[in-house]
Protein backbone atom coordinates (compact mmCIF):
# COMPACT_ATOMS: atom_id res chain seq x y z
CA UNK A 1 0.00 0.00 0.00
CA UNK A 2 1.22 3.43 -0.44
CA UNK A 3 1.96 5.78 2.34
CA UNK A 4 0.40 8.77 2.22
CA UNK A 5 2.80 11.86 3.29
CA UNK A 6 6.49 13.14 2.96
CA UNK A 7 7.40 11.67 5.97
CA UNK A 8 4.84 8.00 6.10
CA UNK A 9 7.40 6.32 4.13
CA UNK A 10 9.33 6.06 7.46
CA UNK A 11 6.96 3.18 8.01
CA UNK A 12 8.22 1.01 5.59
CA UNK A 13 10.69 -0.86 7.82
CA UNK A 14 13.84 -1.84 5.82
CA UNK A 15 13.12 1.83 3.86
CA UNK A 16 13.44 3.74 7.14
CA UNK A 17 16.98 2.19 8.07
CA UNK A 18 18.46 2.93 4.73
CA UNK A 19 16.89 6.46 5.21
CA UNK A 20 18.21 6.75 8.79
CA UNK A 21 22.04 5.65 7.69
CA UNK A 22 22.04 7.91 5.28
CA UNK A 23 21.17 11.04 7.04
CA UNK A 24 23.56 9.57 10.12
CA UNK A 25 26.43 9.07 7.18
CA UNK A 26 25.73 12.20 5.45
CA UNK A 27 25.78 14.47 8.75
CA UNK A 28 29.62 12.39 9.09
CA UNK A 29 30.43 13.38 6.03
CA UNK A 30 30.46 17.00 6.18
CA UNK A 31 32.19 16.96 9.00
CA UNK A 32 35.06 15.10 7.75
CA UNK A 33 34.74 18.03 4.28
CA UNK A 34 35.20 20.83 6.69
CA UNK A 35 38.02 18.60 8.68
CA UNK A 36 40.10 17.83 5.96
CA UNK A 37 39.74 21.15 4.63
CA UNK A 38 41.22 22.61 8.15
CA UNK A 39 43.73 20.17 8.81
CA UNK A 40 45.02 19.90 5.02
CA UNK A 41 45.57 23.73 5.72
CA UNK A 42 47.08 23.35 8.86
CA UNK A 43 49.48 21.01 7.17
CA UNK A 44 50.71 22.91 4.59
CA UNK A 45 49.54 26.75 4.69
CA UNK A 46 48.32 26.80 1.43
CA UNK A 47 44.52 27.06 -0.28
CA UNK A 48 45.49 24.59 -3.67
CA UNK A 49 46.61 21.74 -1.67
CA UNK A 50 42.98 22.28 0.39
CA UNK A 51 41.63 21.76 -2.57
CA UNK A 52 43.60 18.86 -4.23
CA UNK A 53 42.48 17.20 -1.02
CA UNK A 54 38.62 17.95 -1.97
CA UNK A 55 38.58 17.47 -5.35
CA UNK A 56 40.33 13.70 -4.99
CA UNK A 57 37.06 12.74 -2.80
CA UNK A 58 34.98 13.49 -6.51
CA UNK A 59 37.93 12.25 -9.09
CA UNK A 60 36.41 8.37 -8.33
CA UNK A 61 32.71 9.75 -9.78
CA UNK A 62 34.12 10.11 -12.80
CA UNK A 63 36.81 7.15 -12.97
CA UNK A 64 35.60 4.11 -11.58
CA UNK A 65 31.68 5.44 -10.81
CA UNK A 66 29.86 2.80 -14.02
CA UNK A 67 32.06 -0.07 -12.55
CA UNK A 68 29.91 0.36 -9.09
CA UNK A 69 26.91 0.18 -10.75
CA UNK A 70 28.27 -3.33 -12.42
CA UNK A 71 29.18 -4.53 -8.76
CA UNK A 72 25.26 -3.25 -7.57
CA UNK A 73 23.55 -4.95 -10.37
CA UNK A 74 25.36 -8.21 -10.09
CA UNK A 75 26.39 -8.18 -6.48
CA UNK A 76 23.89 -8.24 -2.94
CA UNK A 77 23.21 -4.74 -2.80
CA UNK A 78 22.91 -4.90 1.00
CA UNK A 79 26.35 -6.45 1.65
CA UNK A 80 27.78 -3.54 -0.88
CA UNK A 81 26.70 -0.97 1.01
CA UNK A 82 27.64 -2.28 4.79
CA UNK A 83 31.04 -2.91 3.04
CA UNK A 84 31.49 0.59 1.50
CA UNK A 85 30.75 1.66 5.26
CA UNK A 86 32.83 -0.57 6.89
CA UNK A 87 36.10 0.03 4.59
CA UNK A 88 35.63 3.74 4.95
CA UNK A 89 34.99 3.86 8.19
CA UNK A 90 38.86 2.40 8.68
CA UNK A 91 40.18 4.51 6.01
CA UNK A 92 38.64 7.68 8.20
CA UNK A 93 39.75 6.78 11.02
CA UNK A 94 43.65 6.54 10.01
CA UNK A 95 43.13 10.60 8.76
CA UNK A 96 44.07 11.68 12.36
CA UNK A 97 47.09 9.71 12.01
CA UNK A 98 48.60 11.20 9.34
CA UNK A 99 51.67 13.66 10.02
CA UNK A 100 52.27 14.98 5.85
CA UNK A 101 49.69 16.10 3.25
CA UNK A 102 50.40 13.43 0.88
CA UNK A 103 49.17 10.93 3.51
CA UNK A 104 45.76 12.42 3.65
CA UNK A 105 45.82 13.07 0.42
CA UNK A 106 46.37 9.00 -0.40
CA UNK A 107 43.54 8.31 2.22
CA UNK A 108 40.79 10.90 0.95
CA UNK A 109 41.16 9.57 -2.50
CA UNK A 110 40.69 5.88 -0.97
CA UNK A 111 37.88 6.63 1.02
CA UNK A 112 36.72 8.55 -2.21
CA UNK A 113 36.84 5.50 -4.31
CA UNK A 114 33.45 3.74 -2.17
CA UNK A 115 31.12 6.21 -2.65
CA UNK A 116 30.44 5.49 -6.21
CA UNK A 117 30.29 1.72 -5.40
CA UNK A 118 27.51 2.70 -2.06
CA UNK A 119 25.48 5.11 -3.86
CA UNK A 120 24.30 2.62 -7.11
CA UNK A 121 23.84 -0.04 -5.09
CA UNK A 122 21.44 2.18 -2.62
CA UNK A 123 19.50 3.89 -5.36
CA UNK A 124 19.04 0.52 -7.23
CA UNK A 125 17.91 -0.83 -3.73
CA UNK A 126 15.77 2.09 -3.42
CA UNK A 127 12.97 1.13 -5.70
CA UNK A 128 12.53 -2.56 -4.39
CA UNK A 129 12.27 -1.31 -0.45
CA UNK A 130 9.84 1.54 -1.40
CA UNK A 131 7.86 0.28 -4.57
CA UNK A 132 5.37 1.77 -6.32
CA UNK A 133 3.91 5.23 -5.75
CA UNK A 134 6.14 4.86 -2.22
CA UNK A 135 9.38 5.71 -4.29
CA UNK A 136 8.98 9.16 -5.88
CA UNK A 137 8.03 10.12 -1.55
CA UNK A 138 10.67 7.92 -0.59
CA UNK A 139 13.00 9.70 -3.30
CA UNK A 140 11.76 13.00 -2.23
CA UNK A 141 12.15 12.55 1.74
CA UNK A 142 15.60 11.38 0.81
CA UNK A 143 16.58 14.39 -1.06
CA UNK A 144 15.04 16.93 1.14
CA UNK A 145 17.08 15.40 3.86
CA UNK A 146 19.99 15.40 2.00
CA UNK A 147 19.40 19.23 1.55
CA UNK A 148 18.58 20.43 5.10
CA UNK A 149 22.18 18.53 5.92
CA UNK A 150 23.36 20.59 2.80
CA UNK A 151 21.86 23.35 5.03
CA UNK A 152 23.19 22.72 8.52
CA UNK A 153 26.22 20.19 7.67
CA UNK A 154 28.70 23.15 7.47
CA UNK A 155 27.99 24.38 10.99
CA UNK A 156 27.96 20.56 11.74
CA UNK A 157 31.11 20.04 10.78
CA UNK A 158 32.40 23.39 11.93
CA UNK A 159 30.78 22.90 15.33
CA UNK A 160 32.78 19.71 15.86
CA UNK A 161 36.28 21.04 14.84
CA UNK A 162 35.62 23.73 16.89
CA UNK A 163 35.12 21.31 20.12
CA UNK A 164 37.73 18.63 19.46
CA UNK A 165 40.03 19.73 16.42
CA UNK A 166 40.28 18.82 12.94
CA UNK A 167 42.22 15.54 13.80
CA UNK A 168 39.85 14.02 16.11
CA UNK A 169 36.70 15.16 13.92
CA UNK A 170 37.48 12.34 11.30
CA UNK A 171 36.75 9.78 14.61
CA UNK A 172 33.05 11.16 14.48
CA UNK A 173 32.75 10.32 10.51
CA UNK A 174 34.41 7.30 11.20
CA UNK A 175 31.15 6.63 13.97
CA UNK A 176 28.78 7.78 11.84
CA UNK A 177 29.73 5.31 9.01
CA UNK A 178 30.32 2.12 11.90
CA UNK A 179 26.21 3.22 13.04
CA UNK A 180 25.28 3.48 9.34
CA UNK A 181 26.23 -0.21 8.60
CA UNK A 182 24.18 -1.22 12.52
CA UNK A 183 21.54 0.42 10.61
CA UNK A 184 22.10 -1.16 6.99
CA UNK A 185 22.79 -4.69 8.91
CA UNK A 186 18.91 -4.76 9.62
CA UNK A 187 17.65 -4.38 6.32
CA UNK A 188 15.93 -7.59 5.06
CA UNK A 189 15.57 -6.87 1.30
CA UNK A 190 18.84 -7.94 -0.38
CA UNK A 191 19.12 -7.53 -4.14
CA UNK A 192 20.65 -9.56 -6.53
CA UNK A 193 23.88 -11.59 -5.96
CA UNK A 194 25.54 -12.67 -9.14
CA UNK A 195 29.45 -12.05 -9.70
CA UNK A 196 31.30 -11.05 -13.03
CA UNK A 197 34.05 -13.44 -13.08
CA UNK A 198 35.97 -11.40 -15.33
CA UNK A 199 37.12 -7.76 -16.61
CA UNK A 200 35.84 -8.93 -19.98
CA UNK A 201 32.24 -9.58 -17.97
CA UNK A 202 32.64 -6.25 -16.32
CA UNK A 203 32.92 -4.27 -19.77
CA UNK A 204 30.15 -6.26 -20.88
CA UNK A 205 27.66 -5.31 -18.38
CA UNK A 206 28.47 -2.11 -18.46
CA UNK A 207 27.80 -1.75 -22.21
CA UNK A 208 24.83 -3.28 -21.37
CA UNK A 209 23.58 -0.86 -19.23
CA UNK A 210 24.89 1.81 -21.97
CA UNK A 211 22.50 -0.07 -24.51
CA UNK A 212 19.67 -0.59 -22.20
CA UNK A 213 19.25 3.26 -21.27
CA UNK A 214 19.85 4.29 -25.06
CA UNK A 215 16.99 2.56 -25.71
CA UNK A 216 14.61 4.46 -23.61
CA UNK A 217 14.50 7.64 -25.50
CA UNK A 218 12.87 9.47 -22.60
CA UNK A 219 15.35 8.41 -20.19
CA UNK A 220 18.56 9.16 -21.95
CA UNK A 221 17.42 12.38 -23.20
CA UNK A 222 16.48 13.72 -19.46
CA UNK A 223 19.83 12.62 -18.34
CA UNK A 224 21.67 14.29 -21.10
CA UNK A 225 19.28 17.58 -20.21
CA UNK A 226 20.16 17.32 -16.20
CA UNK A 227 23.70 17.13 -17.31
CA UNK A 228 24.15 20.04 -19.33
CA UNK A 229 21.65 21.80 -16.49
CA UNK A 230 24.57 21.05 -13.94
CA UNK A 231 26.67 22.37 -16.06
CA UNK A 232 25.67 25.88 -15.74
CA UNK A 233 24.26 25.25 -12.26
CA UNK A 234 26.61 23.37 -10.42
CA UNK A 235 30.41 23.66 -9.40
CA UNK A 236 31.24 26.45 -11.97
CA UNK A 237 28.20 28.39 -10.91
CA UNK A 238 29.35 27.80 -6.83
CA UNK A 239 32.75 29.28 -7.64
CA UNK A 240 31.61 32.08 -9.46
CA UNK A 241 28.90 32.98 -7.32
CA UNK A 242 31.68 33.57 -4.26
CA UNK A 243 33.50 35.76 -6.57
CA UNK A 244 30.87 37.69 -7.28
CA UNK A 245 29.83 37.94 -3.61
CA UNK A 246 33.58 38.50 -2.79
CA UNK A 247 33.17 41.40 -5.44
CA UNK A 248 30.47 43.37 -3.42
CA UNK A 249 32.12 43.70 -0.18
CA UNK A 250 30.48 40.06 1.18
CA UNK A 251 32.34 37.25 3.01
CA UNK A 252 32.34 33.79 3.56
CA UNK A 253 29.17 34.34 5.68
CA UNK A 254 27.08 35.51 3.28
CA UNK A 255 27.87 33.10 0.56
CA UNK A 256 27.15 30.05 3.02
CA UNK A 257 23.90 32.04 3.34
CA UNK A 258 23.39 31.66 -0.57
CA UNK A 259 23.93 28.08 -0.84
CA UNK A 260 21.65 27.34 2.32
CA UNK A 261 19.13 29.45 0.62
CA UNK A 262 19.14 27.27 -2.43
CA UNK A 263 19.24 23.92 -0.62
CA UNK A 264 16.23 25.24 0.96
CA UNK A 265 14.17 25.67 -2.43
CA UNK A 266 14.93 22.29 -4.05
CA UNK A 267 13.76 21.01 -0.50
CA UNK A 268 10.58 23.09 -0.93
CA UNK A 269 10.45 22.25 -4.45
CA UNK A 270 10.57 18.61 -3.76
CA UNK A 271 7.95 18.36 -1.25
CA UNK A 272 5.69 19.80 -3.04
CA UNK A 273 5.93 17.59 -5.87
CA UNK A 274 6.39 14.60 -4.14
CA UNK A 275 3.11 15.89 -2.21
CA UNK A 276 1.30 15.81 -5.98
CA UNK A 277 -0.18 11.96 -7.28
CA UNK A 278 1.69 9.14 -8.55
CA UNK A 279 -0.07 9.76 -12.01
CA UNK A 280 -0.06 13.95 -12.07
CA UNK A 281 1.75 15.04 -15.38
CA UNK A 282 5.76 15.46 -14.84
CA UNK A 283 5.54 17.53 -18.18
CA UNK A 284 5.62 21.19 -16.84
CA UNK A 285 7.99 20.64 -13.94
CA UNK A 286 10.75 18.60 -16.35
CA UNK A 287 10.07 21.45 -18.35
CA UNK A 288 10.26 24.46 -15.79
CA UNK A 289 13.68 22.33 -14.82
CA UNK A 290 15.52 22.71 -17.74
CA UNK A 291 14.71 26.66 -18.49
CA UNK A 292 15.32 27.59 -14.86
CA UNK A 293 18.98 28.28 -15.74
CA UNK A 294 17.71 31.65 -17.53
CA UNK A 295 16.66 32.74 -13.95
CA UNK A 296 20.74 32.94 -13.99
CA UNK A 297 20.26 36.08 -16.56
CA UNK A 298 19.14 38.37 -13.98
CA UNK A 299 23.02 38.88 -12.65
CA UNK A 300 22.97 41.31 -15.37
CA UNK A 301 21.43 43.66 -13.30
CA UNK A 302 23.76 42.69 -10.80
CA UNK A 303 21.26 41.98 -8.04
CA UNK A 304 21.56 42.91 -4.88
CA UNK A 305 21.70 40.40 -1.58
CA UNK A 306 18.26 40.31 -0.96
CA UNK A 307 17.25 40.05 -4.53
CA UNK A 308 19.84 37.38 -4.93
CA UNK A 309 18.39 35.26 -2.65
CA UNK A 310 15.38 35.11 -4.11
CA UNK A 311 16.83 34.51 -7.06
CA UNK A 312 18.56 31.27 -5.67
CA UNK A 313 15.25 30.20 -4.26
CA UNK A 314 13.71 30.27 -6.91
CA UNK A 315 16.16 28.69 -8.96
CA UNK A 316 16.41 25.54 -6.27
CA UNK A 317 13.00 25.25 -6.61
CA UNK A 318 12.54 24.72 -9.95
CA UNK A 319 15.04 22.81 -10.77
CA UNK A 320 13.84 20.13 -8.54
CA UNK A 321 11.17 18.51 -10.94
CA UNK A 322 14.36 17.41 -12.93
CA UNK A 323 16.08 15.65 -10.02
CA UNK A 324 13.02 13.86 -8.65
CA UNK A 325 11.10 12.37 -12.01
CA UNK A 326 14.30 11.57 -13.56
CA UNK A 327 15.21 9.16 -10.82
CA UNK A 328 11.55 7.94 -10.95
CA UNK A 329 11.56 7.48 -14.47
CA UNK A 330 14.81 5.86 -13.77
CA UNK A 331 13.15 3.21 -11.57
CA UNK A 332 9.70 3.10 -13.02
CA UNK A 333 11.32 2.54 -16.94
CA UNK A 334 14.51 0.24 -16.11
CA UNK A 335 15.05 -2.87 -15.18
CA UNK A 336 15.57 -4.25 -11.54
CA UNK A 337 18.54 -6.32 -12.96
CA UNK A 338 19.86 -2.90 -14.38
CA UNK A 339 19.21 -0.20 -12.19
CA UNK A 340 22.47 -0.18 -10.55
CA UNK A 341 24.27 0.45 -13.51
CA UNK A 342 21.78 3.00 -14.67
CA UNK A 343 22.33 5.08 -11.87
CA UNK A 344 26.09 5.23 -11.89
CA UNK A 345 26.48 6.05 -15.44
CA UNK A 346 24.04 8.69 -14.69
CA UNK A 347 26.31 9.59 -11.85
CA UNK A 348 29.57 9.91 -14.05
CA UNK A 349 27.55 12.00 -16.40
CA UNK A 350 26.42 14.48 -13.76
CA UNK A 351 30.12 14.53 -12.23
CA UNK A 352 31.85 15.04 -15.79
CA UNK A 353 29.22 18.00 -16.23
CA UNK A 354 29.82 19.56 -13.44
CA UNK A 355 33.66 19.63 -14.00
CA UNK A 356 33.47 20.48 -17.25
CA UNK A 357 31.47 23.37 -16.17
CA UNK A 358 33.54 24.02 -13.37
CA UNK A 359 36.54 24.32 -15.52
CA UNK A 360 34.83 26.92 -18.09
CA UNK A 361 32.79 29.02 -16.28
CA UNK A 362 35.59 29.96 -13.86
CA UNK A 363 38.09 30.23 -16.97
CA UNK A 364 35.76 32.34 -18.91
CA UNK A 365 34.45 34.44 -15.75
CA UNK A 366 38.22 35.40 -14.85
CA UNK A 367 38.37 36.89 -18.08
CA UNK A 368 34.60 38.71 -18.28
CA UNK A 369 33.84 39.27 -14.64
CA UNK A 370 32.17 36.84 -12.44
CA UNK A 371 28.63 38.55 -12.78
CA UNK A 372 29.11 37.79 -16.78
CA UNK A 373 30.30 34.74 -16.43
CA UNK A 374 27.24 33.65 -14.49
CA UNK A 375 24.92 35.22 -17.11
CA UNK A 376 26.63 34.07 -20.25
CA UNK A 377 27.01 30.19 -18.65
CA UNK A 378 22.70 30.67 -17.67
CA UNK A 379 22.08 31.58 -21.38
CA UNK A 380 24.09 28.78 -22.63
CA UNK A 381 23.11 26.00 -20.31
CA UNK A 382 19.51 27.02 -20.91
CA UNK A 383 19.55 27.42 -24.81
CA UNK A 384 21.53 23.85 -24.64
CA UNK A 385 18.58 22.72 -22.39
CA UNK A 386 15.78 23.31 -24.66
CA UNK A 387 17.94 21.77 -27.66
CA UNK A 388 17.32 18.26 -25.77
CA UNK A 389 13.92 18.83 -24.09
CA UNK A 390 11.85 20.30 -26.56
CA UNK A 391 11.78 17.49 -28.95
CA UNK A 392 11.37 15.07 -25.81
CA UNK A 393 8.27 16.76 -24.69
CA UNK A 394 5.99 14.26 -26.97
CA UNK A 395 7.63 11.22 -25.42
CA UNK A 396 7.11 13.21 -21.76
CA UNK A 397 3.14 13.52 -22.48
CA UNK A 398 3.34 10.11 -23.39
CA UNK A 399 4.48 9.13 -20.19
CA UNK A 400 2.36 10.79 -18.04
CA UNK A 401 -1.20 9.19 -19.94
CA UNK A 402 0.68 6.33 -19.52
CA UNK A 403 0.99 6.84 -15.92
CA UNK A 404 -2.35 8.46 -15.32
CA UNK A 405 -3.94 5.20 -16.41
CA UNK A 406 -1.65 2.83 -14.32
CA UNK A 407 -2.45 4.83 -11.02
CA UNK A 408 -6.56 5.33 -12.10
CA UNK A 409 -8.10 2.94 -9.34
CA UNK A 410 -10.08 1.66 -12.42
CA UNK A 411 -7.35 0.69 -14.37
CA UNK A 412 -7.34 -3.15 -15.28
CA UNK A 413 -5.80 -5.71 -13.16
CA UNK A 414 -4.21 -8.47 -15.51
CA UNK A 415 -4.55 -11.88 -14.95
CA UNK A 416 -2.08 -13.51 -12.48
CA UNK A 417 -1.72 -16.26 -14.71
Amino acid sequence: MPQKGLFATLRLRDFRRVWTAEVISDAGSFVTFIALAVYVHDLTGKTFAVGLALALRTIPWVLIGPIGGVIADRMDRRTVMISCDLIRAVLVATLPFTHAAWQAYVLSFASGLFSPLFRPARQALLPTIAPGENYVRALALSEVSHQVLHTIGPALGGAAVLAVGARHAFFLDALSFLVSASFLVGVRTRGASRRPRTVGEVTSELGDGIRIMRRDRLVSRLVLARGVVLFGVGDGFTALLLVYLSGRGLGAGAYGVALAVAGLGTAVGTSVLARRHAGAPRTVPLVISGVAPLLLLLFVFRPEFAVLLAVLVALGGAGAGMALYLNASIAERMPDEARGRIFSLTGAVYEACELAGALMLTAVGSRIGSARGIVGGGALTAIAAAIVVIPTVTLMRASDRERAVLSSPHAPVSDPE
